[in-house]
């Protein structure tokens, strides 16, 4: 009886204030049919924020609640980011250099997630910025799902923002000039 009493006293305090997950987001690679090819001869460094938030809420934006609450380092969305844009470039054969001047700076603003499917799929939705040395910002938005797991989500959702950014062509005028 006593074991009981513990057990659903700790069940109840879980349900009352819900479980908090830390996720590891995973790296996935782009999709190649997705980013047009494109050429630069000027070396170009990318540059991501060092001192993003470490433990940040992922709110859940559908009408299916859940009693975890999602955190996720935006530094470690910043270093995929960066390690996908730079995988691009060297494929394309952009050189790249931490000493110049030109410069793409990545920075992850916003995550949110929500259920998808009826419940049978865990949908990510994935906030950026992009700056270049010569002035452009853009803000950007992607979305990438998975069947029940959020740290796919995640990840794909950062490919998917790599991708966007290999499509706007003002970005890829910047990167040729």
């Amino acid at each position: 009886m006593k074991s009981f009493v513990t057990i659903s006293i700790t069940v109840l305090f879980f349900f009352l204030i819900g479980c908090s997950v830390n996720i590891k987001p995973v790296k996935f690679d782009t999709y190649p049919n997705m980013i047009p090819e494109f050429k630069g001869i000027s070396a170009i460094k990318i540059i991501i924020p060092e001192d993003a938030e470490k433990k940040y809420l992922i709110e859940n934006v559908g009408s299916m609640k859940n009693i975890y609450k999602y955190y996720v380092n935006l530094n470690d969305l910043n270093k995929i980011a960066k390690e996908l844009i730079e995988e691009e470039l060297v494929e394309q054969k952009v050189p790249l250099s931490p000493e110049a001047n030109k410069y793409l700076k990545f920075s992850a603003t916003n995550v949110k997630w929500s259920y998808w499917a009826g419940g049978w799929a865990m949908g990510c939705y994935f906030e950026f910025d992009i700056e270049t040395s010569d002035g452009y910002i853009k803000h950007y938005k992607s979305q990438d799902g998975s069947p029940m797991v959020i740290s796919r989500s995640v990840g794909g959702a950062v490919s998917r923002a790599v991708e966007k950014i290999f499509r706007d062509k003002n970005i890829l005028a910047y990167i040729e000039k």
